[in-house]
């Protein structure tokens, strides 16, 4: 950690400032989903199916949705946690209010 190491932007960099919606990482209109241990998969039908057969959820209605706000104190707290265990989001949005 104590060599320097010079950047070389590469052509995603490049590109950023044309404005177009294809660079970076997301490519076009997709949902992704985020997972507890800040996994990203693109969301799709199977993918949601996949994921309820692992978990063994048996009753769909018995899911809840969450909507969080995050901002800076949460951002940190989520950085934090992530480093701390594989289950961030659990702990951060999840956890007992006191």
């Amino acid at each position: 950690m104590n060599i320097d190491v010079q950047y070389v932007a590469g052509k995603v960099a490049a590109q950023g400032s044309s404005g177009s919606s294809e660079g970076g990482f997301v490519k076009g209109v997709l949902t992704y989903m985020v997972m507890d241990d800040l996994t990203v998969i693109p969301m799709s039908t199977i993918s949601s199916i996949t994921l309820l057969n692992k978990f063994n959820v048996k009753e769909v209605g018995a899911l809840q949705e969450k909507i969080v706000h995050l901002g800076m104190p949460e951002g940190v707290k989520l950085l934090k946690a992530s480093l701390q265990c594989k289950t961030a989001l659990t702990s951060v949005f999840l956890q007992n209010k006191k």
